[in-house]
């Protein structure tokens, strides 16, 4: 008897796996078999032929606009967090691609990138879980103080 007879029987005899209720689990449907219905296609795995245009649209944009989008956000970022221009950048596509993914038409791709660029930074800081990092000192003891202050009152 092979291996993967043996495995098999192992399978057909295992019960259902039950709840903490005793109740038995309905098993997981399979996962269809066969090429995904989006071809694998250069602009991503799960591309639609439909959004051909929009990524063309995008893609100018993007050679066209970058360098704008970068600016507005680095200009717009407090001095300490210019190193986060390209990542709000980044954000600003993700949202346009959204955008565009959704129908809506855009008459003025300049004003419009300019202003989902400073909505992005000022979204940035409106987030309360963005919090700047301190670096401590665990030899100062007024450190040490000022750290059990924040966790005493955190509690």
């Amino acid at each position: 008897m092979s291996i993967l007879a043996e495995h098999q029987v192992l399978v057909q005899l295992a019960p259902l796996a039950a709840d903490e209720h005793g109740r038995t689990k309905e098993p997981l449907p399979q996962r269809p078999r066969g090429p995904h219905p989006y071809g694998v296609g250069v602009a991503g795995r799960f591309s639609r032929p439909e959004d051909a245009p929009l990524r063309g649209v995008l893609a100018g944009w993007v050679s066209e606009y970058h360098g704008l989008v970068v600016a507005v956000a680095a200009r717009t970022l407090k001095m300490q967090d210019r190193s986060l221009a390209e990542d709000v950048a980044q954000d600003v596509w993700l949202a346009v691609w959204q955008h565009l993914l959704s129908g809506r038409h855009v008459d003025n791709p300049r004003g419009f990138l300019t202003v989902m660029t400073r909505r992005r930074v000022y979204a940035h800081y409106a987030l309360a879980r963005v919090r700047r990092e301190e670096s401590t000192d665990y030899s100062d003891a007024a450190a040490v103080a000022r750290l059990a202050s924040w966790l005493e009152a955190a509690a």
